[in-house]
């Protein structure tokens, strides 16, 4: 949703003095607009009916020599050992294969890919005619080069997501040109998922002429995206320049920076002195910042829903959570609705799924979790007797990026309370919260976590399988045999039907052992002045940089 805090007929008027000052034809563009969810419950300021007649620059594109000053709540690009170098939300490289908005395989730089009738070959055909920024001809051998690179520095970590070869491409022997535009990968087994699990991160492509014979960078890389970064510093700025070569239609602004502003308060303070133009990405802004935008001359709020979802995790190995039936009682003591409406202010859709709704394709009612606090405090005196216990709760404190972690935190101390479970709260700043993670010095946690490939497997091998990210990374603890047994059988299914119903057990199951639970879908919030136009975020919260508009 888009709220606007100024009149409408100015910002026409203003939009268009300043793009026919530009040599641009004043006609209509599309609005900044939600993907197809559920909107947020909270009552808008004013909706802005005027996003709709924003004005369009011409075919010619319209380039005004500002540049563009961007907010963040954390580093987009993390340098040359990065397996990416910079996250998708600057738009720098593309990918082999991106997602839809509903989060299924879209072609990029391939144009159409099929699997071999045993399942253990992928052919993908490539977009002829592109070259990186360096110069160097996108085609086969690039592509071969790029992925021996990732199979050379697989696994390697990251801040965005950590790349492993396994999880990516599954079982993979190597990947080979069949002529200049295209090429094939070569399985040890079959892997009917991959053009799942390799897209958007995963298969994200660079020119080689950057590539150290580590698998680092040496440099910035060149790519294929709408934007070059020319510059970066840690903790400060990225520099975006648009390129003027790029195969699609251009970016509107010449120039972007990016500001890396920690902490939130210093983000909304330094927008409404006029400091940045806008505040965008991933926690941009707390719920309750946000409403404090709203209505102020000026400033326009949106609230996108994205791929990202707030979950409860448990330690389920070790007291007082390695009881199920406790673990049950907590998740269904958990009032979602009241956290969406009272915590995150509306900017949210109460947790439906360990899936977000933005893929239906796999969700199933046998994944929602119940809200039935008379049943929790029944089964918490089915373990606990007339006795109390003591947990901790740990989570990243507010400065960064904006969750509203330490209000659910309360919410679910009081509820937990009357299931005779004293609950402790900690708020750690990023380095701390790690520590206690991979330490298992913790029995509750928050977890904020995307969907980056749009696979169901991506996200249920992180939650549910004993050797996944959740349970032995961070110490969560679960094993289930059979939860093994079906996540092996689901990267392996061929036919869609039977591999639904291997995702939606894995579904079933997580709702009855309760290794983690949905708290709630996100909506990212974020504002930015009347100066731009146009600032989005889609699905995958990567913010529309190449939509955005400068007006003054």
């Amino acid at each position: 949703m888009i709220f606007l805090a100024r009149s409408i007929p100015v910002i026409l008027a203003v939009l268009i003095l300043a793009i026919t000052a530009c040599g641009g034809a004043a006609t209509a563009v599309p609005a900044p607009t939600n993907a197809p969810l559920a909107a947020a419950t909270a009552t808008p300021v004013s909706v802005a009916p005027s996003a709709t007649l924003a004005p369009s620059p011409t075919p010619e594109d319209v380039v005004l020599a500002r540049e563009v000053v961007l907010a963040v709540s954390r580093n987009l690009a993390n340098g040359e050992e990065d397996p990416y170098f910079t996250h998708s939300s600057l738009m720098v490289w593309e990918s082999l294969v991106a997602l839809d908005d509903d989060l299924n395989p879209s072609p990029q730089l391939a144009e159409d890919w099929d699997l071999s009738e045993d399942g253990m070959t992928w052919r993908f055909n490539l977009r002829p005619g592109i070259s990186f920024t360096d110069g160097t001809p996108f085609d086969a051998d690039t592509v071969v080069a790029n992925i021996e690179r990732f199979m050379q520095i697989s696994p390697r970590p990251s801040r965005f997501f950590t790349f492993t070869i396994a999880r990516s491409y599954g079982d993979l022997a190597g990947v080979s040109k069949v002529d200049d535009d295209t090429v094939e990968f070569q399985l040890n087994t079959p892997n009917p998922s991959m053009v799942f699990t390799m897209s958007n991160f995963f298969s994200s492509m660079f020119s080689p002429a950057f590539f150290a014979e580590n698998g680092d960078f040496t440099g910035i890389p060149a790519a294929t995206g709408p934007f070059k970064l020319t510059d970066w510093k840690t903790d400060q700025f990225s520099l975006l320049e648009r390129n003027e070569d790029y195969r699609g239609k251009k970016p509107l602004v010449k120039d972007i920076r990016v500001r890396v502003i920690p902490d939130s308060g210093a983000r909304v303070s330094a927008l409404l002195a006029g400091e940045v133009d806008g505040v965008m990405e991933l926690g941009a802004l707390a719920p309750a910042e946000a409403k404090s935008l709203e209505g102020r001359q000026g400033i326009v709020v949106g609230a996108d829903p994205v791929s990202i979802s707030q979950y409860l995790a448990f330690a389920a190995d070790r007291p007082p959570f390695d009881n199920v039936n406790l673990r049950r009682a907590v998740a269904m003591a958990v009032n979602r609705e009241a956290i969406v409406e009272k915590l995150a202010l509306g900017y949210g859709t109460p947790g439906k799924s360990l899936f977000s709704p933005f893929a239906p394709q796999w969700l199933s009612p046998k994944g929602e979790p119940t809200f039935d606090p008379e049943q929790a405090r029944e089964l918490a005196k089915s373990v606990l007797g007339d006795q109390r216990v003591s947990a901790t709760l740990i989570f990243r404190s507010s400065t960064g990026q904006a969750r509203p972690y330490k209000a659910i935190g309360e919410l679910l101390q009081s509820d937990l309370s009357k299931l005779g479970i004293d609950l402790e709260l900690f708020s750690l700043e990023r380095a701390a919260e790690r520590d206690r993670q991979t330490s298992g010095d913790w029995n509750l946690r928050f977890a904020q976590q995307g969907w980056a490939n749009g696979d169901p497997d991506f996200l249920m091998a992180r939650f549910l399988s004993s050797d996944g990210l959740y349970n032995s990374g961070r110490k969560g603890g679960y094993s289930n045999p059979e939860v093994d047994r079906l996540l092996a059988e689901g990267q392996a299914q061929r036919d869609q039907k039977k591999r639904f119903e291997i995702y939606e057990r894995l579904q079933e199951i997580a709702v009855q052992e309760v290794p983690v639970t949905p708290l709630y879908h996100v909506h990212l919030t974020y504002a930015y002045r009347d100066t731009i136009a146009g600032l989005r975020h889609r699905v995958t919260y990567q913010p529309a940089l190449d939509e955005i508009l400068l007006v003054k």
